[in-house]
């Protein structure tokens, strides 16, 4: 399986914070070639501006296998996220930590032991974004799921037809770097 490593304020194994959209994009076709089981596949590549802001923009690249987020400002990539589906075919790393095939729990226990930890929830098991300012990193998913809900008869009542798929949000779904 290859490997993609994740270095906080430096890149996501090719791409690298700083690179303008032309670069990074031509970086991303050679990544590509590296996971891909069909490398003849277009990679849909797309920019806009979504702010009022015109300086800022938002580059999204994907293709079967992966799916990449980019901010660019100012022409220079200032955040890189990569979303889960590649770690179908690529293990991603940061620190040592394959951050799409190890729980959120520990992801976010290693990290705190590097930095403090910015939740948008108070409990820090049950948050769905999680902001660490000084490594640069963002990790995100779209909803929280931790074992201990399975202890709370509301929440079983609520969930049990869908409980099984609440067990991939035990993961994060997007790591993001930032400039």
């Amino acid at each position: 399986m290859k490997e993609i490593i994740i270095i906080p304020h430096i890149g996501i194994g090719q791409l690298k914070l700083g690179m303008a959209p032309d670069e990074l994009e031509n970086a991303l076709l050679q990544m590509k070639k590296q996971w891909s089981n069909s490398s003849d596949e277009a990679m849909q590549m797309e920019r806009c501006a979504e702010t009022g802001d015109p300086n800022l923009i938002t580059g999204r690249y994907m293709d079967n296998d992966s799916f990449f987020l980019v901010q660019y400002r100012n022409g220079k990539a200032t955040e890189i996220g990569i979303q889960r589906e590649l770690s179908k075919v690529a293990s991603i790393k940061l620190f040592g930590l394959d951050m799409f095939n190890t729980t959120a729990e520990c992801i976010i226990d290693s990290l705190m032991k590097k930095d403090n930890v910015v939740c948008n929830e108070k409990d820090l098991q049950l948050g769905t974004e999680y902001l660490f300012p000084e490594i640069g990193v963002r990790l995100w998913r779209e909803r929280a799921f931790h074992p201990k809900l399975l202890k709370d008869p509301l929440y079983m009542e609520e969930m049990q037809a869908v409980l099984e798929d609440e067990y991939q949000y035990q993961y994060f779904q997007m790591v993001t770097i930032i400039d």
